[in-house]
C-alpha cells in the first residue's frame, strides 16, 4: 500500500513538474529564454548560460541549466536557439527549441517585435536511481521517457530607455503518461517583463525591472529587481513574491562578456528547511548595446543612441 501511495504521489508531482516554469533571477539579462520576440534585444549576437540551484543542501532539490543564443539576420529579423535541463528528485526535463522574431522598426530608437519558437520536451522519470527499502524492487528497475512537441509565442517592445514584453513559453501541455496533451489555452502560463534605464550621471545607471507570471486559478507570481550600474560593475537588490529576497552582482568585460551571480534568501516559515538558492550567469554580446564604460557610451542622455552606439551598429550592420 505504501508503494502505491508513493507511486501515485510521484506521478502527480511529475505532472506538476512538467508544467512548472523555472523563474530565473537574471531574467533582465536573458530575456529571450522565455520570450522569442526578445531575440537580439541586447546585441546583434548573443549567448546566455544560466545555472540555478534551489533549496541548497536538500537532496533532490531543483537544479536548472539553460542556454540561449541569438543572431540578427538583418535589421528586422533574428533567429535563436534555446536549451534547458530541469531536474528535481528523480525527474528531469530536457527542452530545446528554434526561434524566430520579426521586428517592426519605427525609427532608430524603437521597435515592436513578434516571435515564435518550435521545439520538443523530453521528460524522464529515473525510477532506477531511487533508493528503496527492498533492494531490487522491480517497480523501480528502469525509467520512463517521453518526447512531446512544444511551442512558444511572444511580443516585445523596446526603446533606448524602456523595454516590455509578454509571452506564452509553453503552448502545449504535456504529460509523461501521454494523456490530456495538446493546445489548451486555459492552462497557459503567461509571462510579462518590463524595465527602464535611468541615467543618474555619466558613470551611473539605475535600472528597475519586473517579471510577472500568471496562470488561471493561481495567484500572480513576480520578481522585482533594482540594479545599479557603475561603469562596468552592477549590484542588484530584489524581492520574489514567494517571500524571498534577491541579492546579486555582475561585471562587464570589454563590452562583450558579462558574468553575474545572484542568490535568493527565503524569509518565510520554510526558510530554514529550504535554505538559499544560487544562480550563476555568463553572457556574451557582440557588443552589448546598453552598456557604459570609460571609453564607450551607447545610451545618450536625451534618450537617443550616442555616437559610440552608431559606430558599433554600423560595424554590425544593425540599424535600430
Amino acid at each position: 500500500m505504501k508503494q502505491v501511495i508513493f507511486i501515485v504521489s510521484f506521478l502527480v508531482s511529475l505532472v506538476n513538474f512538467g508544467q512548472n516554469l523555472t523563474r530565473f533571477s537574471h531574467f533582465n539579462f536573458a530575456k529571450s529564454i522565455y520570450n522569442p520576440a526578445a531575440l537580439g534585444a541586447d546585441a546583434s549576437i548573443t549567448a546566455d548560460l544560466i545555472y540555478r540551484n534551489q533549496w541548497n543542501g536538500i537532496d533532490g532539490a531543483p537544479q536548472t541549466f539553460a542556454f540561449n543564443g541569438s543572431y540578427d539576420l538583418s535589421d528586422d529579423m533574428a533567429i535563436g536557439l534555446n536549451f534547458s535541463n530541469d531536474r528535481i528528485g528523480l525527474n528531469q526535463t530536457n527542452s530545446f527549441s528554434a526561434m524566430y522574431s520579426y521586428r517592426l522598426i519605427f525609427d532608430e530608437r524603437k521597435y515592436l517585435s513578434f516571435g515564435v519558437g518550435v521545439g520538443a520536451d523530453n521528460t524522464l522519470a529515473g525510477f532506477g536511481e531511487a533508493t528503496t527499502i527492498e533492494p531490487g524492487d522491480p517497480t523501480f528497475s528502469g525509467s520512463v521517457s517521453r518526447f512531446n512537441l512544444n511551442a512558444s509565442f511572444g511580443v516585445y517592445f523596446r526603446t533606448p530607455r524602456f523595454y516590455t514584453g509578454v509571452s506564452i513559453p509553453e503552448l502545449f501541455q504535456n504529460k509523461l503518461s501521454g494523456a490530456d496533451q495538446g493546445f489548451k489555452p486555459p492552462r497557459w502560463h503567461y509571462l510579462a517583463l518590463a524595465g527602464y534605464y535611468f541615467e543618474i550621471n555619466e558613470n551611473f545607471i539605475l535600472t528597475p525591472s519586473i517579471q510577472l507570471k500568471y496562470t488561471l486559478n493561481s495567484p500572480i507570481q513576480g520578481d522585482v529587481l533594482l540594479r545599479g550600474i557603475y561603469t562596468n560593475f552592477g549590484t542588484t537588490l530584489g524581492y520574489r513574491t514567494e517571500n524571498s529576497l534577491i541579492f546579486g552582482v555582475d561585471y562587464m568585460i570589454k563590452d562583450r562578456v558579462r558574468i553575474g551571480y545572484m542568490f535568493n534568501h527565503d524569509v518565510g516559515r520554510l526558510a530554514r528547511a529550504k535554505g538559499m538558492s544560487h544562480e550563476v550567469y555568463l553572457g556574451l554580446g557582440l557588443p552589448y548595446y546598453f552598456n557604459k564604460n570609460s571609453g564607450t557610451k551607447y545610451l545618450g542622455r536625451k534618450g537617443s543612441y550616442a555616437k559610440g552606439y552608431r559606430r558599433a551598429a554600423r560595424r554590425q550592420n544593425v540599424r535600430r
